[in-house]
């Protein structure tokens, strides 16, 4: 190197040298642990020329550039002392402009463009409220790694828990998750946390919980392995699909050689909008486990469960903590190397509640805005509710909602079974006949009672006689399925004023007593004759809104790898909906959910 070969140079540096505490301190930060001596050891070894003896061995360790550097960087040498007239240039300047820096190398600018912009939608800020759910207790960040699931730091959590590292009483109201603060001007998109929020959680290693300055050189490595401090925070809705996710990879371990080492820390710095910092990665440690990376990225109180992401801008860390001397002075920066979490592999690709169909899966057509109706049909498995109408014009994709039904729902557990109004016979047993016909159940269609034989009223024979017949055969038919009747046309077709709608209606009355079987009926609006209110989820089609397109846009554009800057999106829905002229027989559905994928997977 031209530095090493003039020793003059380094004479006239080592006298340039203004602070002797930001010396120390930059060259601490920049030499090489393990190989190479701190600087009090080698003020020891040279008291009169320190600087000197510092410089001597940085070139021979090999950090003389980057030290160089780091000292013109922060204005620690007189440059005016260094550009006295009659003395010549010195010709370490030529060099140390060359490579700064040579621990972090170059980044590929579209390389970083892209993942900036990827990383702008994955990114979170978390704040941790008291109590009261309005002041705050602590503040960081997280990032989406699961359709539905933030990793963030463990420790950002703490009060959150009680002794059996559980969450307290309502601690779901108390976090708050918030993506795209970018700007500054906006609070962001603001998603909340389900009620079960913790998905799993490691906390500090004892030494880091007490503060207590470790010992690089001789670590007590027992435990290191065990306590990565991260935590899985559940999102109420899988956002992930719309935002895409960062998918841990259990064989990426940041690069600590001395070239090739470069890191950015994406956060939000106490709370402040998104930040990147670009860095090292210096060292993993202990030597064993590897579970914690040092690093210089900038950090600052917030930045706990930021992305380190390597050159390719891939992650390789969850920002920790900062690591300090005895006598409380930084010395470097502390991450979890993601690859040690990812090696736990825990269910990240799991979600609960609504998974959304936003595409079929083989004719690959559009859903879009009709997530009121899948939330339904969750309630209709999970809740009370047994019976969910869908009105609306006859355009506006009714017919479709047996196709997302049965996208929705396995073969294995349910059964789909269609009818439409036109074919509903007359006669109550005929009706009931038909339709266990439909779900397998025509043996048992057989025994059923017959109206001739009966000795009462019709509607007092169907609510005695009949219906408990039918409901026996539909569980038997079903074995362990749940039978989704689905009934279409209902608006074109009404049900005539005949035993059949007295059987119906004795049907949805009595549906609580019939746990495999749900009804859905298409094209009726209004109270279901019978049904408790609460046994009913009703749906009225409306033509798409502008988040409902941006959400299909960006949802699309996520699965075919289309990084957004957040808003371009509801740009493209705005335009969508301006440009697509309102049709005749409601056509403009189909032609905005056409023309949405169009965009989605051509535009970036």
């Amino acid at each position: 190197m031209a530095t090493g070969n003039h020793e003059d140079d380094l004479v006239r540096l080592a006298a340039a040298v203004k602070s002797r505490e930001r010396f120390e301190e930059i060259f601490d930060q920049v030499r090489t642990p393990g190989t190479s001596l701190p600087f009090k050891v080698l003020a020891l070894l040279d008291a009169q020329q320190p600087y000197l003896k510092s410089y001597h061995h940085a070139r021979e360790i090999g950090f003389l550039d980057a030290l160089l550097g780091h000292l013109l960087h922060a204005q620690v040498l007189d440059l005016e002392l260094l550009a006295a007239p009659g003395t010549a240039p010195l010709s370490v300047t030529a060099q140390v402009q060359a490579v700064m820096r040579p621990d972090i190398g170059f980044m590929n600018m579209a390389v970083e463009i892209n993942g900036k912009v990827i990383a702008s939608r994955r990114l979170c800020c978390i704040t941790v409220l008291k109590a009261d759910l309005a002041t705050p207790h602590a503040a960081g960040t997280g990032f989406l790694v699961g359709p539905q699931i933030v990793l963030t730091s463990g420790h950002l959590l703490d009060e959150l828990l009680d002794a059996a590292g559980q969450p307290v009483d309502k601690s779901s109201k108390r976090i708050r998750v918030a993506f795209d603060q970018i700007d500054g001007l906006s609070a962001g998109t603001v998603v909340p946390v389900q009620e079960r929020w913790l998905v799993d959680r490691r906390g500090l290693h004892p030494l880091e919980a007490e503060h207590q300055v470790l010992n690089w050189e001789d670590p007590p490595e027992a435990g290191f392995d065990e306590h990565l401090d991260f935590a899985l925070v559940r999102l109420s809705r899988a956002v992930g699909y719309e935002r895409g996710f960062y998918a841990l990879d259990p064989a990426r371990m940041p690069v600590v050689t001395a070239v090739g080492g470069m890191v950015a820390l994406l956060q939000h710095p106490a709370g402040a909008p998104q930040s990147s910092a670009p860095g090292a990665a210096i060292r993993l440690w202990p030597p064993t486990f590897k579970s914690r990376m040092l690093h210089n990225a900038n950090s600052a109180e917030g930045s706990s469960g930021g992305l380190l992401v390597d050159s390719e801008f891939q992650p390789v860390g969850l920002h920790q903590c900062t690591y300090k001397d005895a006598q409380s002075k930084p010395v470097c920066n502390g991450a979890i190397p993601t690859a040690c979490i990812a090696g736990l592999k825990l269910p990240l690709s799991d979600v609960l509640g609504l998974d959304p169909v936003w595409k079929t899966k083989e004719t690959d057509e559009p859903v879009i805005g009709r997530e009121d109706f899948q939330s339904s049909v969750l309630e209709a498995l999970e809740g009370q509710t047994r019976i969910l109408t869908v009105a609306g014009a006859s355009r506006m994709g009714r017919s479709f909602t047996t196709r997302i039904l049965r996208e929705m729902l396995g073969i294995a557990e349910h059964q789909v079974v269609e009818m439409s109004a036109s074919r509903i016979a007359v006669t109550a047993r005929d009706t009931a006949m038909a339709i266990l016909a439909e779900i397998g159940g025509a043996a048992a269609g057989a025994t059923l009672p017959d109206a001739n034989e009966a000795d009462s009223a019709q509607p007092a024979w169907i609510a005695q006689e009949l219906l408990p017949a039918f409901k026996r055969a539909v569980v038997a038919a079903a074995s362990q399925r749940i039978i989704w009747l689905v009934i279409d046309d209902l608006d074109r077709y009404p049900v005539a004023n005949t035993s059949t709608r007295v059987f119906l209606e004795s049907v949805y009355s009595g549906i609580a007593g019939i746990p495999s079987l749900r009804v859905v009926l298409i094209g009726f609006q209004g109270a279901v004759p019978g049904a408790l209110p609460k046994q009913v989820r009703a749906e009225i089609l409306r033509e798409f809104s502008v988040p409902e397109l941006m959400q299909y846009i960006d949802r699309e554009s996520t699965a075919c790898g289309i990084a957004r800057l957040p808003g371009r999106s509801r740009s493209l829905a705005d335009e969508l909906l301006q440009d697509v002229p309102i049709a005749v027989n409601g056509s403009r559905q189909a032609e905005l959910a056409l023309r949405a994928t169009v965009v989605a997977r051509r535009e970036g």
